[in-house]
Order: structure tokens, then C-alpha cells, then sequence
């Protein structure tokens, strides 16, 4: 039987249009089969064409915000939004921090623009260069190193969520799947900026029966945050709480939730909102203001709980679990 050489990163779900993601599949899988028979043209065509189309699909996500940006107004203004070349969409994928700041890799994106236009046999003799092994070995890791950094993020609505462990997958129903994986802390992401004076968050949350959700705060890394559980396992030994993560994979409780156990719905509303200026922070489930209690009953302020600067997100444990409608301020 033949064996097929993987040579692509296949990792794209940070693409949440489905049938987008299938064809960005076929074509990478095409460009395995290519270079390994030495089609360098076909490997530049494919690899450089399918980073154009990633990027003008994650360019569409942001278009408020780049048509917005100091550069797009300086080089762009009047132009099509759908026409700008792949050398000046890395720049302003670059400018709203979507895509690293590498000194001097526009160049390159460019560079192979022109390669890419080799597609037609007459730019190719315009410009007098030759195609060949190493050319495709450079459009190729173009690609994968595109790819490498953009399958850590997750894009819901106009948030860049960040991949801490674990395959989360947004899909194009605006379902978030946190799914299971080999780790303890299976599918966890975080947002991609800090929280510095409020926050606000809602969702409908689908937590099936012996499932755990923990919305994490207070993050600083995966051995160092706080999360407030929802714990679906339904016993005693395990209710709804707030912990603290002092190292990878442990963590210890702080307190426990009045409300010992999530509602018995298959999917119910969550929404939380933190205000450093108003020392706010509430977990509202189903309706339902949760509170913390002591071990003599006594009410305790979440709000002192709550570091600004520091990174917010979510995990799950046990099995998956669907966030869907995800809204945030």
C-alpha cells in the first residue's frame, strides 16, 4: 500500500467556514502529492494561492478594523478591499497584530506574489527567473510557518482567542466545541488580550451529564490562574467552586458556590461581567447570580478575587462541551 507523505500543517481550525476549510484541505493534501514529484511550479501556484485565500478570508473577519487602520489609509484608500495583493494583506494582518511583526517578511510575501504570477507564462519571461527545487522549498515553509501561527488562534466574532492545549474548534453555526484530549486540560484557550478595566461575556452553555466547565481568569500561564467550575457530575465530593491553579494539572479549592450543582437544562445562559473601576465581578447562570460561601456559610466577594492586566478563558474536563451565541463587550 502506498504510504502518503504528509509535507503540510493540516491544522486550520481557526477557518470556521466549514466548506472554506474542506477546499484549504483538498488543496493542501494536493500540495503533498505535488512536491514529493518534484511539481515545484504546482507546489509555488498552490502553496502561495492558498495563503491569499487564507488571508483575504481572516482579512474579511477584521475589514472594520483594517479599513480603519493608519496603513490601509495611506496605501489603500479607494482601492477594492477584495483586491489588495498578498504582500500588503500580511501588512495589515500585521498592523491589527493578527500576524507576527518579522522584520522584512513582507518582502517575501511579495517576492512569491511574483512567483505566483509565473501562472501565466508571460510575467515568468518579464522577469527572467528560474523555478526550481529551492524556490519550492521556500514557498512551501512560507505556507506551513503561515499556518503555524495562525492555528493558534480562534476567531469568534471580532476576538482573537489563543490556543493554551487541546483542538477547540469554532464552527460556522458559532458553536464553540471544547472538545476532549490527551491533557487534563483537554480544549482550553484564553482571550488574546488582557482585562484591564471590564469585561463582559455570554453564552449558552451545553453541559451534558458528568461534564466539567471552568471559566479561567486571572491567567498568567497553564500553572498559573484561578476558574470558577461548573460541575455536572453531580456529587457531593464536586460541586460548583472556585480554584486555584498553583502549577500544571493541579489545583486546589478556594471556596465553593451556594449554588452547589449547574442547572439540570441540557443548555442554559452564562454571562459574567467584571468592572475593575466598580469592583465588579459577577457569575450569572441561568438568571441566577452565583455567590460564594465560606465554610460557615457566609457570603464572600468574587470581586476580590480578581486581578486586572492578566488573561481570561475557558476549559473543559470529563467531555466535551458546547458554548454557543458567544457575545462579548
Amino acid at each position: 500500500m502506498e504510504k502518503q507523505t504528509e509535507i503540510t500543517t493540516k491544522e486550520i481550525t481557526f477557518i470556521n467556514d466549514i466548506d472554506f476549510r474542506n477546499i484549504l484541505y483538498d488543496r493542501l493534501n494536493e500540495i503533498d502529492r505535488v512536491f514529493t514529484v518534484n511539481a515545484n511550479y504546482s507546489t509555488i501556484f498552490l502553496s502561495i494561492s492558498t495563503i491569499e485565500g487564507i488571508f483575504k478570508h481572516v482579512a474579511e473577519i477584521f475589514k472594520e478594523d483594517i479599513i480603519n487602520s493608519t496603513n490601509y489609509l495611506t496605501t489603500r484608500k479607494g482601492k477594492p478591499f477584495d483586491k489588495i495583493p498578498i504582500n500588503e494583506l500580511y501588512t495589515l494582518l500585521r498592523d491589527i497584530e493578527i500576524l507576527p511583526e518579522i522584520e522584512g517578511l513582507e518582502k517575501i510575501y511579495k517576492l512569491f506574489k511574483d512567483y505566483r504570477n509565473f501562472i501565466h507564462p508571460q510575467e515568468q519571461k518579464k522577469k527572467a527567473w528560474a523555478i526550481d527545487l529551492g524556490q519550492a522549498q521556500m514557498a512551501l515553509g512560507l505556507l506551513n510557518s503561515t499556518l503555524s501561527f495562525l492555528s493558534k488562534n480562534i476567531f469568534i466574532g471580532k476576538d482573537t482567542y489563543q490556543k493554551v492545549a487541546g483542538s477547540p474548534d469554532y464552527d460556522k453555526d458559532n458553536v464553540l466545541h471544547l472538545k476532549l484530549d490527551r491533557t487534563r486540560l483537554h480544549s482550553f484557550l484564553t482571550t488574546k488580550s488582557t482585562v484591564a478595566e471590564s469585561f463582559s461575556l455570554s453564552f449558552d452553555l451545553e453541559l451534558p451529564a458528568q461534564s466539567i466547565f471552568n471559566f479561567v481568569f486571572n491567567f498568567k500561564n497553564d500553572g498559573n490562574f484561578k476558574m470558577l467550575r461548573l460541575d455536572n457530575r453531580r456529587n457531593p465530593k464536586t460541586p460548583n467552586c472556585l480554584l486555584y491553579c498553583t502549577q500544571r494539572y493541579v489545583w486546589d479549592t478556594i471556596m465553593n458556590f451556594k449554588d452547589r450543582e449547574p442547572p439540570s437544562k441540557t443548555i442554559f445562559p452564562v454571562n459574567i461581567e467584571i468592572g475593575k473601576s466598580k469592583k465588579l465581578f459577577r457569575f450569572i447562570v441561568d438568571g441566577k447570580e452565583y455567590q460564594l460561601v465560606d465554610n460557615q456559610g457566609k457570603t464572600s466577594d468574587l470581586f476580590a478575587e480578581f486581578k486586572p492586566g492578566l488573561k481570561v478563558g475557558f476549559f473543559n474536563e470529563n467531555r466535551t462541551v458546547k458554548l454557543h451565541n458567544i457575545e462579548s463587550k
